[in-house]
């Protein structure tokens, strides 16, 4: 049968598009194997120039399926040997001992990981880095396979180190410069406590002239001026190095107010000043913070009113309790104005720099380091609390403090101390005190002006001494224990301990009160921590004393 024409170049043109479409398929299968291969070129050489290595490994026997050629460069280890043998990889390890256990790599599930830091040392060089070490469990195409990425973080590790290393020797800094201030502190408040000791003494004596007598009181007051510079210089000192920690403690507003009372009222009657206090608009009375920084701010304050007012002049310290600006705290404004000679809107703005002092202060030759202030606003500062300075020059000042404090409630509030503003109130007659203390001088000079108001000393060199003391002695021999606390042989922290945990009631009874020239805060809980009842710093003032020993035997 005779085919028609049309079917032949049907056949023919079938036949040229079918060869067409088979050669545009082969050039997009050769470009996708170009692509492919391209791929991997690149991502071979991504890995041979990364710092992190990848191995694939079945879960079932550790076969190695891929690792990145990068292993041969970091770790020393060829491709071969990790492919042969996973367990290659633990040769570079500088502790093989911390391989994940078995346990644990068969019991992660997938999208889980393991994770390691650890060093690691390259077979050839012999050098040592420090990789994360990461073992992820994954799904391909519904297969399961472990994907271990070694990631290079030596770098970060040195850098770890040397902030560690510099933090060490920060710490170490800090510690040499508070042992620094601390012995400082010691040193020079000793040989102060036999200046201020003798002087009282011979003026006590009745012996000494009219010249003399006046003479007796220059020393005196100089002496304490050197203690005050001394005190701005060490806080200062410790502001700045960090080394400032605030007691969190129960405290009542009301023994606050009057320590600082019994210290600034003689002051400013000395000048004929008008002190008032008024602590009428307080709502509670025990709340909880640093009593002792809270204290040093309002002397700070309070003393520089009096030191900056003219004879005759008028103080006040008013506290007021403000609304509550969150449950259980209260807000606390301490007022203290003045009406002397007040401060230009130039130097209020710098009242607080380090070393500030104004003009007509260095005119009226008033001493003082000018580090106060800035004392006074770093504390202020660290317990959250702020300052507001109203002044004009002739007119008067106005420093209004505002502390956020915990209230403590009346079940949980320690009873307030009985204020005791007069040395009189605790009389020195007939009583009998157990005194230790290394130094003879500062011994002596406590005996005389003890001995001079009616009372008796026995005197012990040391801790260990002290105990023997007050254990051949019945309770009550002694009225209070008076402890150094550096000392040779046993130290007055020690010995305090000693004597609390005698078996007798006596030790329990008895009242200890740290008379030391270790004068830090941290020196004060200390002696609280030890079991003493009290601290006093030297050098002692008897009044002072007085005071203490009032509270505290009641």
């Amino acid at each position: 049968m005779k085919r028609a024409p049309n079917a032949r170049w049907t056949r023919i043109f079938g036949l040229a598009g079918l060869l067409t479409l088979l050669r545009r398929v082969r050039r997009r299968a050769d470009a996708k194997e170009l692509a492919i291969e391209s791929r991997e070129q690149l991502f071979s050489m991504l890995v041979r120039n990364a710092d992190d290595i990848y191995v694939m490994f079945s879960p079932d026997a550790y076969e190695v399926e891929y690792v990145s050629p990068n292993v041969e460069k970091l770790l020393g280890v060829s491709v071969e040997a990790v492919k042969n043998n996973i367990r290659a990889l633990s040769d570079s390890a500088a502790d093989p001992s911390s391989d994940p256990r078995i346990d644990d790599i068969a019991s992660l599930e997938e999208g889980e990981c393991l994770q390691v830091f650890r060093e690691r040392i390259q077979a050839r060089t012999g050098e040592r880095r420090w990789y994360q070490e990461t073992l992820y469990r994954e799904s391909i195409k519904g297969v399961d396979k472990y994907v271990l990425v070694l990631s290079d973080r030596t770098n970060e590790q040195k850098g770890s180190l040397m902030l560690e290393q510099a933090l060490d020797i920060a710490r170490s800094s800090n510690e040499a410069k508070s042992q620094f201030l601390a012995n400082m502190s010691h040193d020079i408040r000793t040989p102060i406590n036999a200046i201020v000791g003798m002087t009282k003494i011979a003026r006590e004596s009745g012996e000494a002239s009219e010249k003399i007598a006046g003479c007796l009181d220059a020393i005196t007051a100089s002496s304490r001026h050197l203690l005050e510079l001394i005190n701005d210089v060490l806080d200062m000192s410790r502001i700045e190095s960090g080394q400032m920690e605030l007691q969190e403690r129960r405290f009542d507003i009301d023994d606050v107010v009057g320590g600082v009372e019994a210290i600034i009222r003689p002051q400013a009657q000395a000048k004929s000043q008008e002190l008032r206090i008024d602590c009428s608009k307080m709502k509670h009375k025990a709340f909880s913070g640093d009593e002792l920084r809270i204290s040093q701010i309002l002397l700070n304050l309070s003393s520089n009113a009096v030191k900056y007012t003219q004879e005759g002049g008028s103080i006040a310290l008013v506290v007021q309790e403000l609304a509550k600006t969150r449950p259980s705290y209260a807000s606390v404004a301490f007022t203290i104005t003045d009406d002397g000679m007040g401060m230009s809107p130039e130097f209020v703005e710098r009242i607080f720099d380090p070393f500030e002092r104004s003009e007509e202060v260095s005119i009226a030759r008033i001493q003082g380091t000018g580090l106060g202030m800035s004392i006074t606003k770093a504390l202020i500062d660290a317990m959250g609390g702020i300052v507001e300075v109203d002044s004009e020059k002739g007119r008067g000042s106005s420093f209004r403090v505002t502390l956020e404090l915990r209230v403590v409630s009346s079940a949980d509030a320690c009873p307030p101390l009985e204020v005791v503003p007069e040395s009189t109130s605790y009389r020195f007659e007939g009583k009998r005190f157990l005194l230790a203390e290394d130094n003879e001088l500062n011994a002596e000079i406590l005996i005389e002006l003890l001995g001079c108001r009616g009372a008796k000393v026995e005197w012990a060199e040391n801790g260990e001494k002290a105990i023997d003391a007050f254990s051949k002695h019945p309770a009550g021999y002694y009225d209070a224990v008076f402890m150094d606390v550096m000392m040779p042989v046993m130290n007055g922290y020690e010995a305090a301990r000693a004597l609390r945990a005698c078996s007798s009631a006596r030790s329990e009874e008895v009242k200890i009160v740290a008379l030391t020239a270790n004068a830090f805060a941290e020196d004060v809980k200390s002696a609280l921590d030890a079991g003493m009842d009290a601290h006093v710093a030297k050098p002692v003032d008897i009044d002072g004393l007085a005071c203490v020993l009032g509270k505290v035997c009641g």
